[in-house]
């Protein structure tokens, strides 16, 4: 009876768990930053979970195909770094917050 108690409270822990994360994932998604390539002529606004919504270029690069394609590579791979960084902080509060501890997960 005591180990039917505890499964019930560890399933509502992880309902809510699934709720929080649910909640975190909207949040990320609702929130966006701009990262901008080291000389300025691209700028790249995204949200937390690395939905591009705005990708701006300086006319100037336009005629440098090769030139372009690199400041794009770099500065999206810096921004989706940053994606991953703070996605994995979140995600480490949230199930730190609403999961119960489980021995051995190291969060």
């Amino acid at each position: 009876e005591i180990m039917f108690g505890n499964i019930m409270e560890m399933m509502g822990k992880l309902q809510s768990a699934q709720e929080n994360f649910t909640k975190l994932k909207e949040r990320l998604d609702s929130q966006s930053f701009v990262e901008t390539s080291t000389d300025g002529t691209v700028s790249i606004t995204l949200t937390e979970l690395a939905t591009i919504k705005d990708i701006q270029i300086a006319s100037g690069l336009l005629a440098d195909k090769e030139q372009l394609e690199d400041t794009l590579v770099v500065t999206l791979n810096k921004a989706l770094d940053k994606v991953k960084q703070n996605a994995i902080e979140e995600a480490k509060k949230t199930a730190k917050e609403s999961l119960p501890s489980i021995p051995g997960l190291g969060i």
